[in-house]
């Protein structure tokens, strides 16, 4: 329903502008992480590149995952809730302006992997403390799904399982990350200590 002589095309617009928003929101955060990419050291910039070409896949499925998961649901409950005592009318505007919010705040939510991995990679934080903070990360995502457009327990839950699972995947991957790590590095020091054990032999040889 639309509202006003002039709502019909500034409706239209806004959406036209909101998808141009979408579209363009992946490529602003990779903007925002180089902006500040020259402040970080060697070490920092190694995981940080990496880490930025997963910013636009992980946004875009939150946006797929809101749209499609997401949305119907939450509308559905929202409009159907109670509707013997109102007459309910939904306003072009406001369906719009719900739809963006909650695109938007899903596709940044899903940007939780890349945080945890920067943590876990720099030395922040470990795997294991993760594991062990686990209950008080289950709390904070229910505070963030219950800050979200919507504001009901259907969409609240809906949004709360994705970010779990990520968090969850974040976690394993850390700790895979972190094991290859650590046999990279035991091989490397067998490498150099076989150098040192060859290096002192044909220093005996020599002295013989």
């Amino acid at each position: 329903m639309t509202l006003g002589v002039g709502e019909p095309f500034t409706a239209t617009f806004k959406v036209a502008a909101y998808a141009a928003m979408l579209l363009a929101l992946p490529l602003l955060l990779y903007q925002a992480y180089s902006f500040i990419l020259p402040a970080f050291s060697p070490r920092e910039r190694q995981v940080a590149v990496p880490l930025l070409t997963m910013v636009p896949f992980l946004f875009f499925s939150g946006v797929v995952f809101a749209y499609f998961m997401v949305l119907p649901p939450a509308i559905n409950f929202l409009q159907n809730f109670n509707d013997d005592s109102f007459d309910i009318l939904l306003q072009a505007r406001d369906f719009y302006s719900f739809e963006l919010l909650v695109l938007m705040a899903m596709g940044v939510l899903f940007q939780i992997p890349v945080g945890i991995l920067a943590a876990t990679r720099l030395g922040v934080v470990t795997p294991t403390q993760l594991r062990k903070g686990r209950r008080y990360a289950f709390v904070i995502i229910a505070v963030m799904a219950m800050l979200l457009p919507g504001q009901d327990p259907v969409t609240m839950l809906i949004m709360m399982i994705p970010l779990i699972v990520l968090y969850e995947a974040s976690i394993l991957l850390a700790s895979l990350l972190d094991r290859r790590d650590a046999r990279v590095r035991a091989r490397e020091d067998a490498e150099l200590a076989a150098d040192d054990d060859d290096e002192l032999l044909y220093r005996d040889r020599d002295d013989d």
